[in-house]
């Protein structure tokens, strides 16, 4: 049975990818697609100049052989937020029941018109109002930088105040609420069933559009590939945002054929959301990152499963928050080591300028010894005059190094979850623990690992294809025992018996 999938995005980009990629699927989809024209056109004209989508004929008969169906509408910005109540209740009715839903923000800040907030904006409102009729996966797709909030907020899935009421109030017009992140655009929805798919540096334009073609420039003598074949293998991770880094997308690239291709895996239930882990907190949604790698061949769906299935077990074994690894020591007292650190180490730099000049917010505080070889190093805040402990960052001294995690806070505050956002100084930590591994073998606590010497093997002579040898190839000590007659190493003088009598030896003449 196919099942029914909605796409809200601006026209082109990762949205068609997912659509069309859907409808291949052999899915029913409806895209909505939101526009954005200038506000100084007011002319039919304009208006559908900028929400032109045009698929490529061999992308419609892909859809037709996959008994899919592909079923466009759309609307502008100013529509949306702008209109009143019918505006937006004819997104819910267009759209209808849905077996899942793909929204992304991918094409907001291309072309002259408009304001890419506004845009954001628009797209967050009629995601809210097609999610309503929506029971399944909800799959919002961001890039690294985007709508990135701490997961212990305490914010209301709908957004019905607060940051929303905000926004609605900048944008003016007769606009309500308006949620102020993506993945806040669904309400009414299980955690479970939400997974926000994050990407770095987006390349590459849809197949299914006529202006793409797999080599730059058209045919030539010498051709030359675009990056969308040559990058097809895909990496999936966890994302952790550490310090000023965002975990495993933001600096890398991502092709928009492999970010539209999982969300539609994902949305048609091709594909599992990863789950959540015990420790986690199940009221923020499962966030992965994709980005693309060297490769040529064509990811196929065990390639996905197994990426995915590799996420799962990161985040089972709690490695997914990992912020820092050494694993190049020797260390032969795990527990001096650990206890250098507690007692030592970590002090000295929560006493430095960047730590002790926080002020605001949270900021580690002290160090305790909760386990074998294990260092805690506690953030603390002051709300409403208690001390409540935020989070902690986990150091785990073993045999061959030193491991930092994120780690959860006071569970019975509301902090029981692992951050997806740095802590406050935790980036100066991250960057001292470099130094400390260093440290730690300069004051005897370890020992650098030796450097595997490389066996250098030795070439052997080639041996004579011939089996005709000359004369002077014989071996002179061979030659020798041949020539020589056969000595006889038997008999009774050689066994050193004497005789009994003295031989006859006759009598000289006279």
């Amino acid at each position: 049975m196919s099942s029914n999938i909605v796409v809200i995005s601006p026209p082109g980009g990762v949205g068609e990818v997912a659509a069309v990629k859907a409808a291949c699927l052999g899915s029913s989809v409806r895209w909505f697609v939101i526009s954005n024209p200038d506000d100084e056109d007011d002319d039919d004209s304009s208006t559908a100049a900028s929400s032109v989508v045009t698929l490529a004929p061999q992308a419609l008969r892909d859809i037709a052989d996959a008994s899919g169906s592909l079923e466009l509408a759309g609307a502008t910005v100013r529509d949306l937020l702008k209109g009143g109540e019918n505006e937006r209740s004819a997104v819910s009715q267009w759209c209808g029941r849905a077996d899942g839903l793909i929204c992304t923000y991918d094409g907001t800040n291309e072309g002259d018109g408009g304001d890419p907030n506004s845009y954001r904006a628009a797209l967050r409102v009629a995601a809210m109002e097609a999610s309503k009729s929506v029971n399944g996966p909800r799959v919002a797709v961001l890039s690294a930088e985007e709508d990135l909030e701490d997961d212990n907020t305490n914010d209301d899935n709908n957004g019905g105040g607060g940051i929303s009421n905000l926004v609605g109030s900048f944008l003016g017009g007769n606009v309500g609420s308006v949620p102020s992140t993506l993945p806040r655009s669904f309400p009414n929805s299980k955690n479970e069933d939400i997974c926000v798919v994050r990407h770095g540096e987006l390349f590459g334009i849809p197949e299914s559009s006529p202006e793409f073609s797999p080599l730059i420039g058209g045919p030539r003598r010498e051709p030359a590939v675009t990056e969308e074949y040559t990058m097809r293998t895909v990496r999936v991770d966890p994302f952790v945002v550490s310090g000023n880094v965002m975990g495993s997308s933001s600096q890398l690239k991502t092709c928009r054929h492999s970010v539209g291709e999982s969300a539609a895996l994902l949305a048609s239930r091709k594909l599992s959301i990863p789950a959540k882990s015990i420790s986690s907190n199940t009221r923020s949604p499962t966030v992965i990152s994709i980005s693309s790698q060297a490769g040529t061949d064509k990811w196929t769906l065990e390639q996905w499963e197994q990426e995915l299935a590799r996420v799962q077990k990161l985040v089972d074994s709690g490695k997914a928050s990992t912020l820092f690894s050494s694993q190049d020591m020797i260390v032969a007292d795990t527990e001096r080591l650990a206890d250098w650190l507690s007692t030592k180490w970590a002090p000295a730099v929560m006493r430095t300028y960047d730590i002790a000049a926080i002020r605001i917010g949270a900021r580690p505080v002290v160090t305790t010894r909760s386990g074998d070889g294990r260092v805690d190093i506690i953030w603390q805040e002051l709300v409403d005059f208690d001390s409540v402990v935020v989070g902690t960052m986990i150091l785990q001294v073993t045999e061959d190094g030193i491991t930092a995690t994120r780690g959860p806070g006071d569970a019975s505050k509301g902090y029981g979850t692992v951050s997806t956002m740095p802590l406050n100084g935790e980036d100066v930590l991250v960057r001292r623990l470099a130094e400390a591994a260093s440290q730690a073998i300069e004051k005897g606590l370890a020992k650098k690992m030796p450097r595997k010497k490389s066996v250098k093997a030795t070439v052997e002579a080639l041996k004579p294809v011939t089996s005709l040898q000359s004369a002077g190839s014989v071996e002179p000590s061979k030659q020798a025992e041949s020539d020589s007659p056969a000595k006889n190493t038997s008999g009774p003088r050689q066994a050193g018996a004497r005789r009994s009598t003295p031989r006859s030896r006759g009598t000289k003449k006279e």
